[in-house]
């Protein structure tokens, strides 16, 4: 029995011994054939480790290849970690100490603690070098690097940063850069450098995998730089090192460089640019100060003036007031400059005024008013004309506003469209604001509002330029969904007849944006196609970067912007030339609101044209302009839209100056657009521009 029982104990431990051998064998071929390729990349991985190097961006160019926005190389100090990690924290304690001392004997500030931060920050890899100052002059760079066994881990390096030629020039337009934040680096599958597998980061659809984003990169914060990031992008280069178990790097494993991005070319013209951002600066400071006739102060906070091109959409020029010097957000901007470029007391100067500023358009909707008009068939050869005798009364009306007047009272006897729009009669459009609201029940309740919609008011105008403001066209509807979100903002959710009268001029809740009112009267220039707005025309690489940009022989096309239609404005011939007459008038007619502006800078052909006086309680008015031209023989080439808020009547403000931005182009002398060096010129012919534009003779109407 005994026997029989040390046998089967035998046995069992042999099945049990034998089953762990078993499970040892099969486990070490499963991780020799099976795992081996994933154990082999965890062991690369642990072993290997990629430094990110940031591509350059590409160039923006106007449309003649002037460069807008460029790169520059810059000395940057930073320290590698790697030599100082091996020493002791004493040592390093007295190489900081001396490293900040000699800074700071240098002109360059440095206290111990910032270099110590630095060289702890967790957010750059083990093997990546800690940018320590930005921006240094060569002598610092030579007393460095003549001292570089001094300081062990302290390399001097180069880096490209941006650089604009023409310092302020169109800085609303092309934008600004900056580091990329967690949601934009989210958003691009971004990662973090030296910490990652050598495996690519999964890239969320629509994302290029040719140029991921890594934490610091930098990356289009507005304007062109944002709207164009994808082009203008640098691929990025790397660098991958071996180190060891303790993080120490052995050698450099291999090294791919970084490319430059793509040029974007704009369609502005520089000359132009620089010639509409002169002229309203002057503009705003020969206004500001004075007093209207009411008593009220002309604070003219701001300004905007679009030059666009009927033909195909491209925007030739879009200055904003006041503006900014785009060189002061290349190493990034502080709170209190961010703080200072968003404050409503200096203008925010960082706003694109021309792109997010909204505006009551005053009279220039009465082309849009005119047309509706025309389009329901409310106005026909029978009924067009009648007679302004200086105010309005409301049919029927007993209670409330009944009688609306014209600007100053002034009484325009009988008119008809084309002399109102020339004239600039109230009378006329509040009988047609009335009528229309009158004939709801056959015509809708939107009769206005549905003509100036087919012109792109109240809505954005679709420009890939982001931030772009809608404006707002006021309908009984939204007014009374306006009121069921907010009771305590409005006295009540119904539209009445005032409502509608005030509409038709342009006054009330309507909002347009200086590039919406450029653009729909871009669309009446060129008889009702209404295009997109183009602010890039194409994307080209260069072959030689050291070549002249407008060299064509030298540079690739990578892509081409063509014009976009978005709709169009149906005229039948009789309406449109009814509408054209009047705004012809406008300038060239003797009772026209801006004839004596024009005829103080004549262009060199007959311009069309609406001016706009906007009415805000408390304020001084606003003053507007919206034209074009040529007119007559040939097709127009150029729409423009000038709003100046505070500043006083549209035919003494606005008119002159759009007028002072034209004569020159019409007459193919603009003057060349500034550099940085040549400061000088720009600030004396800023001077002369200040001193023409103050005596500046407006109609002395409102427009």
């Amino acid at each position: 029995m005994d026997t029989d029982s040390d046998r089967i104990r035998l046995s069992a431990i042999g099945i049990v011994a034998l089953s762990l051998f078993v499970a040892l064998f099969v486990r070490l071929w499963f991780l020799q054939a099976i795992d081996r390729q994933r154990f082999e990349v965890a062991s690369a991985s642990n072993r290997l480790r990629e430094i990110h190097i940031e591509g350059p961006r590409g160039r923006i160019l106007d449309r003649n290849g002037k460069i807008l926005v460029d790169n520059r190389t810059e000395m940057v100090v930073a320290l590698d970690r790697e030599p100082l990690r091996k020493l002791s924290p004493g040592r390093r304690e007295e190489i900081f100490a001396d490293l900040a001392e000699t800074l700071t004997s240098q002109g360059v500030p440095t206290k111990v603690r910032d270099v110590q931060k630095k060289y702890d920050d967790q957010r750059y890899a083990p093997q990546e070098r800690v940018p320590l100052l930005e921006d240094v002059d060569e002598r610092t760079e030579m007393f460095l690097l003549e001292r570089g066994s001094r300081f062990p881990g302290l390399v001097v390096e180069r880096r490209a940063v941006r650089v604009y030629p023409y310092g302020p020039l169109a800085a609303h337009l092309v934008g600004y850069i900056g580091e990329i934040n967690e949601t934009e680096l989210a958003a691009r599958g971004g990662k973090v450098p030296g910490v990652t597998s050598t495996t690519s980061t999964t890239m969320p659809t629509g994302v290029a995998l040719t140029k991921p984003y890594y934490v610091r990169d930098t990356i289009g914060k507005a304007g062109v730089e944002r709207s164009f990031e994808k082009y203008l992008r640098g691929t990025p280069g790397s660098r991958t090192v071996e180190v060891n178990a303790k993080g120490d790097m052995i050698s450099v494993v291999s090294e791919k460089p970084a490319k430059a991005g793509d040029d974007v070319w704009l369609a502005i013209d520089a000359d132009l640019q620089n010639t509409a951002e002169q002229l309203l600066e002057a503009k705003v400071r020969s206004v500001r100060g004075k007093i209207d006739k009411d008593g009220n102060p002309l604070r003219a906070p701001q300004g905007s003036v679009v030059i666009q091109d009927p033909r195909n959409g491209e925007v030739l020029a879009m200055a904003s007031y006041p503006d900014y010097d785009p060189s002061i957000t290349v190493n990034g901007i502080s709170t209190e400059l961010w703080e200072q470029l968003n404050n409503p007391d200096n203008g925010r100067p960082l706003f694109n005024w021309a792109l997010q500023g909204t505006y009551a358009p005053g009279s220039t909707f009465k082309l849009f008013t005119a047309y509706s008009a025309l389009r329901t068939g409310f106005i026909t050869p029978a009924n067009e004309r009648y007679y302004d005798q200086g105010s309005y009364k409301v049919k029927g009306c007993n209670a409330g506003k009944c009688s609306f007047r014209n600007a100053g009272g002034a009484k325009l006897g009988m008119v008809d469209v084309p002399r109102s729009l020339t004239v600039s009669s109230d009378v006329y459009y509040y009988w047609i604001g009335d009528a229309l609201w009158q004939a709801k029940g056959q015509l809708g309740e939107t009769a206005v509002q549905d003509g100036a919609k087919q012109f792109g008011i109240g809505q954005r105008t679709g420009i890939e330029l982001p931030a772009e403001a809608p404006g707002r066209l006021p309908t009984p509807r939204n007014r009374r969904e306006l009121y069921r979100s907010n009771p305590k903002a409005f006295a009540t959710d119904k539209w009445y007849t005032g409502d509608n009268i005030i509409t038709s001029i342009g006054q009330g809740d309507v909002l347009v944006t200086p590039l919406q009112l450029a653009n729909s009267y871009a669309t009446f220039a060129n008889g009702g196609t209404h295009y997109r707005p183009l602010v890039a025309t194409a994307v080209t690489r260069p072959k030689d970067p050291g070549v002249d940009p407008a060299a064509l022989n030298n540079i690739v096309l990578v892509h081409r912007f063509e014009p976009e239609v978005l709709g169009k404005v149906p005229f039948t011939t009789e309406q449109y030339l009814k509408i054209a007459q009047g705004l012809i008038g406008v300038t060239q007619s003797a009772s026209g609101t801006a004839v004596k502006s024009w005829r103080a800078s004549p262009t060199a052909w007959p311009m069309a044209g609406k001016t706009g006086t906007a009415q805000v309680v408390g304020k001084a008015d606003s003053s507007l302009f919206a034209g074009y031209g040529p007119v007559g023989s040939e097709p127009a080439r150029y729409a423009i839209s000038v709003i100046i808020p505070e500043s006083g009547f549209g035919g003494d403000v606005a008119a002159p100056l759009a007028f002072r931005i034209m004569k020159p182009l019409s007459e193919n002398r603009l003057t060349p657009a500034c550099t940085t060096d040549q400061t000088a010129r720009c600030d004396a012919d800023l001077a002369r521009q200040v001193a023409i534009v103050s005596g500046d003779v407006g109609s002395g109407g409102p427009g």
